[in-house]
């Protein structure tokens, strides 16, 4: 038939060729750490700020080392390498931690606050999928151990992980913020890909008892306090908790000896892990927190008194008029990879394979 008499004929590289070549005016700066805006006609925009942050500019090399293997044109990964090297050169050299923005031209941090939340995340994701993707690019593991050694002797706390102030020539500069901000909550996803289970459970766990007092994770929450932080108190659909649940439900799936889960139908084989139960719940307070006749929308304001408690009762819930385009891309795929218990297109054949950061 005619969809079996289908071939690919390559368009779709054509056109990531195209952008790729229209980015990399992007990298022309004095340090090759890009500006975070281009015009696409034009190039940089007149008057376009130098202040490239940590994770917009470390966040390029899968894609860009991708299209460069599948084009032969060794300008795009050599780029985005650059600039990623750029950026690790700058580390605070005692405690291996980075600022959260840069200046692109002067290589001068402008933001010293240093953690794995905003701005920052998927720097230290790329580090490691990059080798993992590329393991002949050995110096990205390399440059990931320094990376994650210098957050795990320096800002994390207990199971949390903190945002600290950082002096690039001397080392912490005293002030420590005990805030969990929900971006933070890919980081024990990213312990799985290490082999880090138990550190990384611990963590999640915390990060979901917050979850559960609240019935949807917000955006900032002082766990000192045991409160939102600030106007930290929405939550817009993200889905680092159940990128990071998804993973460890692969991880651990049958340790707890049952074979019974939510979605069981049956089987006989084990599928089902403390983690999917966890998942389970999630589900269900984004659908009876979240839906709107025309979609899901960000909720304006958690509480325990509202949105929390386990009997998910939707008293004096407002929300946000959109419904942000990762939540169909990336939270509703991870909970949907969660539940597909044996027929995952990700386990069809054996080739190997790696999410990018926005789950593609």
């Amino acid at each position: 038939n005619e969809a079996s008499s289908w071939e690919y004929d390559g368009f779709l590289l054509d056109l990531a060729f195209d952008i790729g070549k229209r980015l990399l005016f992007a990298f022309d700066t004095e340090t090759g750490i890009p500006y975070g805006t281009i015009n696409l006609l034009n190039g940089i925009p007149p008057g376009e700020t130098t202040v490239a942050s940590l994770a917009g500019a470390g966040t390029l090399s899968l894609e860009f080392e991708l299209l460069s293997r599948l084009t032969g044109d060794q300008s795009f990964g050599n780029a985005a390498k650059l600039a990623t090297r750029a950026l690790w050169v700058r580390r605070s050299p005692e405690l291996n931690l980075f600022g959260k923005h840069i200046d692109a031209q002067s290589g001068h941090w402008k933001e010293i606050l240093s953690g794995v939340g905003s701005n920052s995340d998927s720097f230290y994701e790329y580090l490691v999928k990059h080798y993992l993707l590329f393991p002949d690019d050995h110096e990205f593991w390399t440059m990931f151990l320094t990376a994650y050694s210098g957050v795990q002797e320096n800002s994390r706390l207990g199971e949390w992980y903190v945002y600290v102030d950082v002096d690039m020539g001397h080392g912490l500069d005293g002030n420590v913020r005990q805030v969990f901000e929900s971006l933070m909550a890919f980081y024990p996803g990213l312990q799985i890909l290490l082999g880090e289970v138990v550190p990384s459970a611990k963590t999640l766990s915390s990060f979901f008892l917050v979850r559960e007092f609240l019935g949807l994770l917000p955006e900032r929450f002082n766990f000192a306090h045991w409160k939102t932080e600030g106007s930290g108190d929405v939550h817009p659909l993200r889905p680092e908790l159940l990128e990071s649940c998804y993973f460890l439900h692969l991880a651990t799936i049958g340790l707890h000896g049952s074979k019974c889960g939510p979605c069981s139908k049956g089987s006989s084989s084990p599928h089902t892990s403390s983690w999917l139960w966890a998942a389970d719940f999630a589900l269900h307070a984004v659908h009876k927190l979240s839906w709107t006749p025309c979609g899901f929308a960000t909720v304006t304001k958690v509480g325990s008194t509202t949105t929390g408690g386990l009997n998910l009762k939707r008293l004096n819930i407002q929300h946000h008029n959109e419904m942000p385009s990762y939540f169909l891309s990336e939270t509703i795929k991870y909970l949907y990879l969660t539940f597909d218990a044996e027929n995952s297109i990700l386990y069809r054949d054996e080739r190997d394979w790696i999410f990018t950061t926005e789950a593609h």
